[in-house]
């Protein structure tokens, strides 16, 4: 039973599966906690941490990605939770069918993603106008990088940038020490073709004068 338990925990604990759960939760309870305390932060146009630099602030963001938007809050709503949800849905399923065959970092970049994408979801499907304090429906943006960058954003969204950019840099380094990898065997190969050719040629050099001897 110990080893059983035992066994459990370490796939547990090697899927990274626990940390995608504790940025999700991260992400629910910190955007909780500043819907629940949005008068305070708009009344002191945002809570400063770092003068000019970093506040909390409140935002809304009702677009979709990027800034994109078609002009009415209702269909920004439906195609973010449907593209979302398709893009989750395809995640996990590529997981799950080639878990065996992934790394432990394709595993991590994998959860943060998947969190992230589940915690911006949330805010389109489950929060309210009402509940945001708005006339309409979007994800809660509180992370304000004010002094160098002009878009807000979450836990969710951080999740997703660090975990994409992780895996971005993960295939160039992959993609170069491919590289180096091939071009050594290459040059290997070359070395061991003018070895055998080198010896070839002393054999037939040999040859020849064994025969002039002759």
């Amino acid at each position: 039973m110990k080893e059983k338990i035992a066994k459990s925990l370490k796939w547990f604990l090697l899927s990274f599966i626990w940390l995608g759960i504790i940025l999700f939760v991260v992400d629910l309870v910190t955007k909780n906690i500043i819907v629940a305390n949005k008068e305070v932060i708009l009344a002191n146009d945002g809570i400063v941490l770092i003068p000019g630099f970093l506040r909390i602030n409140y935002i809304i963001n009702n677009k979709l990605v990027m800034g994109l938007s078609f002009g009415n809050d209702n269909v920004n709503r439906i195609l973010f939770i449907v593209f979302a949800s398709l893009i989750t849905g395809a995640l996990i399923f590529v997981t799950v069918k080639k878990w065996d065959k992934l790394n432990k970092f394709y595993k991590a970049c994998i959860m943060m993603i998947i969190s992230g994408a589940l915690g911006n979801l949330v805010d389109r499907i489950f929060y309210s106008p009402a509940f945001l304090g708005t006339t309409y429906n979007g994800v809660v943006d509180w992370i304000d990088f004010y002094g160098v960058w002009k878009f807000n954003f979450n836990i969710a969204d951080s999740a997703v940038v660090v975990a994409a950019f992780m895996l971005i840099i993960y295939m160039i380094v992959n993609e170069i020490v491919d590289y180096v990898k091939t071009s050594k065997e290459n040059l290997k190969e070359e070395k061991d073709n003018e070895k055998v050719l080198s010896k070839t040629e002393q054999e037939k050099n040999k040859y020849l004068e064994d025969k002039k001897d002759e």
